[in-house]
């Protein structure tokens, strides 16, 4: 079979401006969803939760509003060069989703560390090289797949241990006494032994979430409880706890004069708040079962 012909730089440059229009067509239908339904809202969070991985960087809250706009049953998202390491590769006839990735480019100081590489420094120092002085000069619209659309060797993406929510209770609980000095039971009037360890961990994840979302932050009527019940959503669905309702902030109608509208960045707070949250328990998690192994 022929190979496809390369393409020229003005054709490449066509091509990619012709992509980014069409992911920047994207993002405007999704912003206006995200102020009109409370059901792609709640797809979003979702969409952050289930491409939040512990081997890997998350992808960002900007490109999870794409993959939910996209594809919004996604969990698993990466490049047909990557699924092809995996032993996969998107199904004939799928259509890529498109992400906004950095275009990096190396500076100065690079290129000559490169060439001073060269010789027998080169083959030790080559990756260090390659990874170091690169910097992000714009983002373009690159190609992926969701898992749904690839086919090949069985594939499990990687994931934590299970955490018991009795566990997840009680760092939430211990991780609130030295945040906030406070203990979260007399600050709410619980008593999080007579709660299901379920129900305490959605009511801790809210405080948590209220205590890192400021009001400053979200000043609209009714913006900052829909931030902190919609980063306790996405935490608890990352910790495995059936979640609260993510709620839809009031931003409809809303005009700034910055690029993008407001319910952007309530989405990236929503989103990263509730990612703080889950990793925080994780990591408490991980470190408790070390202690436990080499005591």
């Amino acid at each position: 079979m022929p190979r496809k012909p390369k393409m020229t730089d003005e054709e490449r440059r066509a091509y990619s401006a012709k992509m980014r229009g069409e992911l920047e067509a994207v993002m405007d239908r999704a912003y206006g969803a995200m102020v009109g339904s409370e059901d792609f809202w709640a797809v979003v969070m979702r969409t952050a939760a289930n491409l939040t991985h512990t081997e890997r960087d998350d992808r960002s809250p900007t490109n999870c509003i794409a993959i939910a706009a996209q594809c919004p049953n996604a969990t698993h998202v990466l490049s047909s060069g990557d699924w092809r390491k995996a032993g996969r590769f998107p199904v004939k006839g799928s259509t890529s989703l498109r992400i906004w990735t950095p275009i990096k480019r190396r500076t100065e100081d690079t290129q000559e560390a490169t060439a001073a590489a060269d010789g027998g420094q080169r083959e030790a120092n080559g990756e260090a090289v390659e990874g170091q002085g690169r910097k992000v000069s714009g983002f373009k619209a690159g190609p992926v797949f969701d898992i749904s659309q690839t086919d090949g060797d069985a594939y499990e993406p990687p994931a934590a241990a299970p955490l018991a929510p009795e566990v997840i209770r009680d760092a939430l609980v211990s991780q609130y006494r030295d945040q906030y000095h406070e203990d979260p039971e007399q600050a709410g009037g619980f008593d999080f032994t007579q709660e299901a360890p379920d129900n305490a961990v959605r009511i801790l994840l809210y405080g948590h979430a209220w205590r890192r979302i400021t009001e400053a932050d979200a000043p609209l009527p009714g913006q900052h409880a829909a931030e902190v019940a919609s980063a306790a959503h996405v935490a608890a669905l990352i910790l495995g706890i059936t979640p609260g309702p993510a709620v839809m902030p009031p931003l409809a109608g809303i005009i700034t004069q910055d690029k993008k509208p407001p319910v952007h960045e309530s989405a990236v707070r929503a989103i990263e708040t509730g990612r703080a949250i889950a990793r925080a328990v994780t990591t408490a998690a991980e470190r408790r079962r070390e202690l436990a192994v080499t005591g």
